[in-house]
């Protein structure tokens, strides 16, 4: 059975997915929370897709985009809001993972 690593502290858990074949895992990891859930999927590329998702949008109570120190600098220092967020469901990034085949 393919099992990611979990780990408890104090006051938090990680999930860690290392994507090494030599070890399986789970190709997805949710977590849900009241409102929506977050989820991880492994995609057969070795990517990631991480999406953050709202089961109503309404009920976004604020949003905003964080960049590495090159972006916020080039936006002079201010995190901008996400447009219409009362409105946005979902949020996806694809990442690309270090086991990533290349071809």
């Amino acid at each position: 059975m393919a099992r990611a690593k979990v780990v408890h502290s104090q006051d938090a858990v990680t999930v860690i997915f290392r994507g090494d074949k030599k070890s399986p895992e789970p190709s997805t990891g949710v977590i849900r929370f009241p409102g929506g859930h977050v989820e991880v999927t492994r995609c057969t590329d070795g990517t990631y897709w991480a999406h953050v998702e709202v089961d109503e949008p309404a009920n976004t109570v604020d949003s905003r985009i964080d960049h590495d120190y090159e972006g916020y600098r080039k936006l002079e220092g201010k995190i901008p809001d996400l447009p219409e967020a009362e409105h946005v469901k979902k949020i996806a990034v694809r990442v690309d993972g270090p086991f990533r085949e290349m071809g």
